[in-house]
């Protein structure tokens, strides 16, 4: 039995709720195409671990019900040995409440994991051990997700489990691996400053399997809803603060542009990790005299 790499932690998880949160989708009132790609200690370790997904989701309005629709696809490379691909068709169920809209989402879609024996590495002295396999070998499953995620105009609050089913992948025989469930909680608030131009945006990452957790804290200050900038730390229960995160970013008419950077602060690499985002929004046209019920301050 094998135990699958630890998920991937975007530091810029504010943009990439939807790769989260299966109930994001739709959330924005438009629609939205977003890739976002994550570049671990470069330069520190041959075969640095590398993420990436692309994503789009949009509202959808069927009688007098608001829905919203979208679609994932994720690449996940933690060493040269272990690769992941998944995929998924995303479907969210709004409904207002109070201030705000409550959005309840399913993800529905499949996981593929590789184990590439034939990069493993043996010493001479070492003999081939008959239970790793010694090429390349791959094995998929089904994949659920569920989340709820509420927003006002103020604020969100999301939560959600990714491989609902904790699925066993076997990869040939004797080979197996477990993908452990894993629960993401997502908060942000908007904090109105005496300059109406400048808006305070504190907000808050935390995930686990219930057997170890980490978690990042975040404050971007966003001036006239086009340019951002911030900080945040990287807090995990085994290492305490393990990073300093840098954030940039710009959104210019349906263009949106992100950038962290992560200063480590333990000893595991003197490097840091790239992390890039970019999106397109196409506005929907929308009935005559109705207002876009769907705005969140998410997206910005």
């Amino acid at each position: 039995m094998m135990q699958a790499q630890q998920e991937v932690g975007f530091s810029q998880y504010f943009t990439a709720m939807g790769y989260y949160n299966p109930a994001y989708a739709g959330t924005s009132g438009a629609m939205n195409v977003l890739t976002q790609s994550r570049l671990q200690w470069i330069g520190a370790i041959n075969n640095a671990p590398m993420t990436a997904f692309v994503a789009a989701d949009m509202p959808w309005k069927y009688g007098r019900k608001e829905h919203g629709i979208g679609i994932i696809a994720s690449y996940d490379k933690a060493s040269s040995l272990f690769q992941r691909i998944n995929f998924g068709a995303q479907y969210a169920y709004k409904k207002k409440l109070g201030k705000g809209i409550l959005s309840a989402g399913l993800q529905i879609g499949f996981l593929s994991e590789t184990f590439r024996g034939d990069s493993v590495k043996l010493g001479e002295a070492e003999e081939e051990d008959p239970i790793i396999a010694q090429s390349s070998v791959n094995g998929k499953t089904l994949d659920i997700a569920l989340g709820l995620y509420y927003s006002t105009d103020k604020l969100y609050f999301g939560i959600s489990s990714a491989h609902l089913m904790a699925p066993k992948i076997s990869l040939e025989e004797n080979m197996e691996m477990k993908i452990d469930r894993v629960y993401n909680i997502t908060f942000g608030y908007n904090i109105l400053t005496r300059n109406p131009l400048f808006e305070l945006q504190p907000s808050l990452f935390v995930q686990t399997n219930l057997q170890m957790a980490a978690g990042d804290v975040t404050a971007r200050l966003v001036y006239n809803k086009m340019y951002n900038g911030g900080l945040g730390i990287r807090i995990d229960d085994m290492a305490g603060i393990n990073a300093v995160i840098l954030f940039l970013g710009a959104n210019i008419k349906r263009v949106r542009f992100g950038y962290a950077y992560d200063f480590p602060t333990t000893v595991i690499s003197k490097m840091g990790s790239h992390e890039l985002m970019l999106s397109y929004q196409i506005e929907l046209e929308k009935p005559k005299g109705k207002r876009n019920r769907h705005k969140s301050i998410r997206i910005l």
